[in-house]
């Protein structure tokens, strides 16, 4: 039996005051329909299930720190879908909460996360949206931050190593 293969992933983080919530979506094709069968004779609530705690494990395998304090990002549901209804093209989605923090309004914000270096097998982008100014990156990855410096996008590329120390700095007025 051919298996799914990942061919595309999106994560978007909305960086508030206390909290992160972050939305990812990972696209697969998959010509032999595994995620349509299984929706299809009520298996799939067991492979979600599955397949969350398999992402978890690697997202607790990060360390994020916002200000020095370290965060803990949870997933709080898993969903599938299908790209124009179509079965050969499931989409994973994932709701993700961290646990709490404060941003200071007085002086500079900086996360930090560090992620074990690793070769990203398929293309994605990553999108942060935060209500401070953006105004230093460090990163390995192609990144851009949009004119009003309160958004910035990460542009992976398939076989790009990803991970490593990744720093943003913002500042709230």
């Amino acid at each position: 039996m051919k298996r799914e293969k990942p061919i595309f992933a999106e994560t978007y983080f909305s960086l508030g005051n206390n909290q992160i919530s972050q939305s990812m979506y990972f696209h697969y094709y998959d010509i032999s329909k595994i995620y349509f069968n299984l929706m299809k004779t009520s298996a799939i609530q067991g492979e979600l299930d599955s397949v969350q705690k398999n992402l978890q494990r690697f997202i607790d395998e990060d360390t994020l720190h916002i200000n020095n304090k370290l965060i803990r990002m949870i997933i709080k549901s898993t969903k599938l879908y299908f790209y124009n209804n179509d079965p050969i093209f499931p989409i994973l989605s994932f709701k993700v909460l961290s646990t709490p923090f404060q941003m200071n309004n007085t002086s500079t914000n900086e996360v930090h996360l560090y992620a074990k270096p690793e070769e990203i097998p398929h293309s994605a982008i990553s999108c942060w949206y935060t209500n401070g100014n953006i105004y230093k990156v460090e990163s390995t990855s192609f990144h851009t931050i949009n004119n009003t410096g309160k958004n910035i996008i990460f542009f992976l590329t398939e076989g790009e190593i990803i991970g490593g120390h990744e720093r943003i700095f913002i500042q709230y007025m």
